[in-house]
């Protein structure tokens, strides 16, 4: 049964995380590097929408999108260094530790997963207010890793808080 305890300098230590559930972790980059143009488009809008802002647009585009890609990708990394360094139990499950100057990282990255795999899928409010059904089906598959995702980014603010 998984466990989760906040070690005394503020890290937080996830032990006997499951093969499904450390996998659906493991996985959080590839919605957001999809290279899907509705995610990119959702990540990062448009400052203006008016067609007489050429020159904020150039602008975005030059001083502010680089940045924020390169602060997107940073967190991405460092998520998938503290699962890198993730260690398989006796039974199988794994455990890793999440550093407490991470913590932004993690829930920037969980949030673009998230952000990402609902405009990949097109959810529907309706949609993301169920349970998903039939995990074979990639659109329920991903409905539920936006319920893990939204899970654990609901707990790590409670815990930064």
């Amino acid at each position: 049964m998984l466990t989760i305890q906040i070690l005394p300098n503020g890290s937080i230590l996830f032990n006997q995380v499951g093969d499904p559930l450390f996998e659906i972790l493991c996985s959080i980059r590839e919605p957001v590097e999809s290279g899907d143009p509705l995610v990119e488009s959702r990540l990062f809008p448009q400052p203006s929408e008016d067609a007489d802002e050429d020159d904020l647009l150039d602008d975005w585009k030059s001083l502010v999108e680089p940045d924020l890609h390169d602060s997107f990708l940073a967190a991405r990394e460092s998520v998938v260094a503290d699962l890198r360094g993730a260690q398989k139990n006796s039974d199988g499950s794994y455990h890793f530790t999440i550093p407490r100057s991470h913590l932004d990282n993690w829930l920037s990255a969980l949030n673009q997963a998230r952000l990402a795999l609902a405009e990949i899928h097109q959810f529907t409010e309706a949609e993301l207010s169920r349970a998903p059904d039939d995990l074979n089906d990639p659109r329920e598959l991903a409905l539920m890793r936006m319920g893990v995702y939204g899970t654990l980014q609901e707990w790590l603010v409670s815990v930064v808080e």
